[in-house]
């Protein structure tokens, strides 16, 4: 992996929980970029006078930004690094191989770059934040680890595609406003937004100490409700991803930070339909205090960062994998 300067690092980053007035439809790329947390969120989330967990925080997304909207968030999973409070009972849906949402060829509703190609995935990189700790540019990862989930498994059935990001397309994230034009709906069936401060990832999640997220949406009804494919299977509409500025990283195990590629790789799988898979089992060595931590089995999916490499995919990662897209574009 190449170390580079971020060709954007002379625009100034602004946290505030200000909503923007965006009036101008195009964007010149020199300008600064700002990220904000719209006042809706945040207030609801004041009102609620509730502890953020994933289950407020999808309650709270989806009463206030979508309120009005025909997608809702239906999963949050965050990526956490084993620390000396984990325990196994900290770590739940241990199993669960794939996500209760797909995405289903031939919908017309998700055709959000229009073009036309509804059997593949589009997913597209926010430029402005695919550089991590101002000194890895992470976009090659990116495209070597959507290329890894699409040839290094037992199935090969889907198109993972990348676009190219540009100012045209607006605001990348449906979550936080970076003062770009929006529609209000996705400009890819991904997003990876990019390695955001981790004062986002506390006053959005409550937590600084998450590595990444994926939040996925599905379709809903006029009632609210998430609609079903014709195999019982939600309608899943869009994806976001985030990383944590606020870490270290590295490129690789053992280099003083948190392996990129493992993270990537992880969070990106959630983008493509999988869940958590593999026991965590923790082991307490009495007289030096320490704990170390082993999973079995060992997968990409795991649901802690344990400080070991899984820049590659598991036998459960390639099983869960065709699981979920083995009989695309039929599914």
């Amino acid at each position: 992996m190449k170390n580079v300067l971020s060709a954007l690092c002379a625009m100034f980053l602004l946290v505030s929980c200000q909503d923007s007035q965006l009036s101008e439809q195009t964007v010149d790329p020199s300008q600064k970029i700002s990220i904000k947390i719209p006042d809706i969120l945040t207030e609801y989330q004041a009102a609620s006078r509730q502890k953020i967990t994933p289950v407020t925080l999808k309650a709270a997304l989806n009463n206030s930004l979508f309120a009005q909207s025909n997608i809702k968030v239906q999963d949050i999973h965050a990526f956490k690094a084993a620390d000396a409070y984990t325990t196994v009972e900290t770590v739940d849906q241990q199993f669960q191989s794939t996500l209760p949402s797909r995405w289903v060829p031939g919908d017309s509703n998700r055709d959000w770059n229009a073009d036309g190609d509804l059997n593949d995935i589009d997913w597209v990189s926010f430029t402005p934040f695919a550089t991590a700790n101002g000194l890895y540019d992470a976009e090659p990862i990116y495209r070597s680890m959507y290329t890894k989930w699409q040839n290094d498994g037992y199935c090969q059935t889907v198109t993972i595609d990348e676009m190219i990001y540009d100012f045209s397309m607006g605001n990348p994230s449906l979550i936080l406003d970076f003062g770009l034009p929006s529609t209000g709906n996705p400009i890819a069936d991904i997003s990876v937004v990019g390695f955001l401060p981790a004062s986002i990832f506390e006053a959005v999640l409550g937590a600084e100490n998450i590595l990444g997220v994926a939040f996925s949406f599905v379709f809903v009804d006029e009632n609210g409700d998430p609609i079903k494919s014709t195999r019982g299977k939600e309608d899943k509409a869009f994806t976001e991803v985030w990383f944590n500025d606020g870490f270290t990283w590295a490129d690789g195990v053992g280099q003083g930070g948190i392996d990129l590629e493992s993270v990537i790789l992880h969070e990106f799988g959630h983008t493509l339909n999988l869940g958590h898979f593999g026991i965590l089992q923790v082991f307490h060595e009495t007289e030096t205090g320490l704990s170390t931590y082993v999973y079995q089995p060992v997968n990409t999916m795991n649901a802690l960062y344990i400080g070991e490499s899984r820049n590659f995919l598991g036998p459960n990662d390639k099983g869960n994998f065709c699981e979920a897209w083995g009989s695309w574009p039929w599914n």
